[in-house]
């Protein structure tokens, strides 16, 4: 258990249509979004055609954010029934989520599915998340999580390096 004695909820409310659900296991609902090169490059950095993820290297990587946090699969709720359309995991240091589904991409959902993480941690007692890593191509998530209040605080040529101070007001991305 990521965090030792306290349990993670099984299912985190986001809007009657979409939510959070604990990861199950089911790591190969992920690899259709992860075959995706344009996950792939945002959530990895890697743009080889030839390096696009296998069912095992999708295994590897859920194994090891489920131990590192808080995995969750975010799901939409289509047409009776609950499909992922991306992950999360909450944890204080480089929370990374990822948006499988093209339509879902650019409505928001990342700034609602980030404000449940920074929630949760608020509610864990964590004052700060560190080292939250955005590739200088992905502007989409740089703007995102400016507008939740994360700040830039190291650039390298591939690279920026943002915080968010969970201590202060939660004024930012509540639109």
């Amino acid at each position: 258990m990521p965090f030792p004695h306290i349990p993670q909820p099984s299912l985190v409310p986001l809007t009657p249509t979409l939510r959070l659900k604990r990861y199950d296991g089911h790591y190969e609902l992920a690899l259709p979004g992860y075959q995706d090169p344009y996950v792939y490059q945002n959530s990895e950095g890697i743009f080889d055609q030839a390096k696009i993820p296998d069912l095992d290297y999708v295994k590897g990587m859920c194994q090891y954010l489920d131990s590192h946090g808080e995995l969750y699969f975010i799901e939409a709720l289509e047409q009776g029934d609950w499909v992922p359309v991306g992950d999360v995991t909450v944890k204080p240091e480089n929370p990374p989520i990822a948006i499988w589904v093209e339509r879902y991409r650019g409505r928001g959902l990342g700034s609602l599915v980030m404000r449940a993480v920074i929630d949760r941690l608020r509610a864990l007692g964590y004052e700060k998340i560190t080292g939250s890593t955005v590739y200088r191509w992905n502007q989409a998530s740089l703007h995102m999580h400016q507008k939740l209040g994360f700040q830039i605080v190291r650039e390298t040529e591939k690279d920026y390096y943002l915080e968010l101070d969970l201590t202060q007001e939660d004024s930012h991305g509540r639109d």
